[in-house]
């Protein structure tokens, strides 16, 4: 813990007590206002600067305080080893995003009658909503995301990423004043999505398409904060579980296929993201199911899907590259609980 003078501070001593982002309003913060509670600002001596950062999840805030919602404390509290940055793949080693965040998933399971609930601790919600929101960014930046290969759609986008991609380029634009502009073209993109008058006749490949382009609009939707896109965001998670069931009905061949048995590295790419898409799917049901109700019953649901964990192999750029990474790394399998 770091000791700040005070006049390098701006938010309120309430916003700080609670570790949210202060809107630093005169003479009452929004948030104070909203609680009606007393705003101080703090004008001499010295604070201790607080171990977690200010976080911008307003909507978030009367969840994450009230210890009857979300279990932060106490026995649901579940004591998790966190890896550290040279064990986890995100800035480099031998696991990926996907793989560090499923850690979460079954983490401090709570004995009751089935089915089982699990809760996690505040530190580890806060670093799979940063994940979920930095994604969008990440995949617009860099072209790809922990379950969208670069390579897969190499030739032909499906429509259905094509407009998914346009509403993160137009999401890392939004500003307090463009927002509503665009968020409505996010919403009209969205709703184009969940409308898709030949849903019946997708390939597998469509749908597994369409299921990474649902994921990615309510990355944006759920965690944004705004009330509006929530909501909305929220009436679509039937149809994201829907979708994602009816992927892996019919790609249960595919999803079997490892780097030892996959006829090619085409065919690989398909099964791996098939599997990364899937386990995201249920994973992210499982993290808003926290946020919102404090628990979540998908941890074992989680825990039981299978992916390649080496980061190597799934950012190979080609056949012969991801061959000679296959002959020299280890793939990291993980079947079910393995993954923890």
């Amino acid at each position: 813990m770091t000791v700040t003078p005070l006049s390098k501070r701006k938010s309120c001593s309430e916003c700080v007590k609670a570790k949210r982002k202060c809107g630093m309003e005169l003479p009452k913060c929004s948030r104070c206002a909203k609680k009606d509670i007393t705003c101080a600002y703090p004008s001499k001596a010295m604070v201790a600067e607080l171990p977690i950062p200010e976080l911008d999840f307003p909507w978030l805030d009367d969840l994450l305080r009230d210890p009857n919602v979300m279990p932060w404390e106490g026995e649901l509290q579940p004591q998790l080893e966190v890896a550290s940055a040279s064990s986890v793949n995100y800035s480099g080693g031998s696991a990926s995003d996907i793989q560090h965040l499923s850690r979460f998933a079954s983490s401090g399971v709570e004995s009751v009658d089935a089915p089982q609930r699990s809760a996690l601790a505040r530190t580890e919600m806060e670093a799979a909503l940063h994940r979920f929101k930095t994604w969008p960014e990440k995949w617009v930046k860099e072209g790809k995301a922990p379950f969208i290969h670069p390579r897969l759609y190499a030739s032909d986008m499906p429509k259905a990423l094509q407009d998914a991609y346009a509403a993160c380029a137009i999401y890392s634009t939004k500003t307090d004043q463009n927002a509503f502009v665009a968020f409505s073209v996010i919403e009209s993109k969205a709703n184009e999505l969940l409308r898709s008058p030949d849903q019946g006749s997708w390939t597998s490949l469509e749908l597994l398409a369409a299921v990474q382009a649902l994921l990615i609009f309510q990355f944006i939707r759920l965690f944004d904060g705004d009330i509006r896109q929530r909501t909305q965001a929220e009436k679509a998670e039937p149809v994201l579980e829907a979708w994602t069931n009816r992927l892996n009905s019919i790609t249960t061949t595919d999803r079997t296929f490892t780097t030892d048995t996959a006829p090619s590295w085409r065919s690989w790419i398909f099964s791996e993201s098939v599997r990364r898409t899937s386990t995201m799917s249920v994973f992210l049901s499982g993290i808003y199911s926290l946020v919102k109700h404090g628990y979540c019953t998908l941890g074992q649901q989680v825990s039981a899907h299978s992916f390649t964990a080496q980061r190597k192999l799934w950012d190979a750029t080609g056949p012969l590259e991801w061959q000679r990474v296959k002959e020299n790394y280890d793939p990291l399998w993980t079947l079910g609980m393995c993954m923890l």
